[in-house]
């Protein structure tokens, strides 16, 4: 069985997530930014779902930020940052705000 994800490997900083976007990887030199729609945007404008992940695994020295845009909060607060080698996040839009998945 095979599962097909839409992948992205970030190279540059901010990074805007587009309406594609299922998986992306984060392989920046340097802290990184990465900022989530306002809404789940695309054609899936409800119930999204991202993965985020430190693809470098440089992210204890290069924290990766990850904002929404139009004051959207991630779990009732303005930001999340990952900052351990190869960490990640899922989130999904719940039609109002963004919500982790452990």
């Amino acid at each position: 069985m095979a599962i097909d994800y839409r992948v992205r490997i970030v190279t540059t900083t901010p990074y805007n997530i587009v309406g594609d976007d299922e998986v992306v990887m984060m392989n920046v030199a340097g802290p990184s930014l990465v900022v989530l729609p306002a809404t789940g945007g695309g054609d899936r404008c409800d119930k999204r779902s991202l993965y985020i992940k430190d693809f470098a695994g440089t992210s204890l020295t290069n924290p990766i930020t990850i904002t929404s845009a139009g004051g959207k909060t991630i779990d009732g607060v303005s930001f999340a940052i990952l900052n351990g080698g190869y960490s990640h996040i899922q989130v999904v839009y719940d039609g109002t705000n963004w919500k982790t998945i452990a």
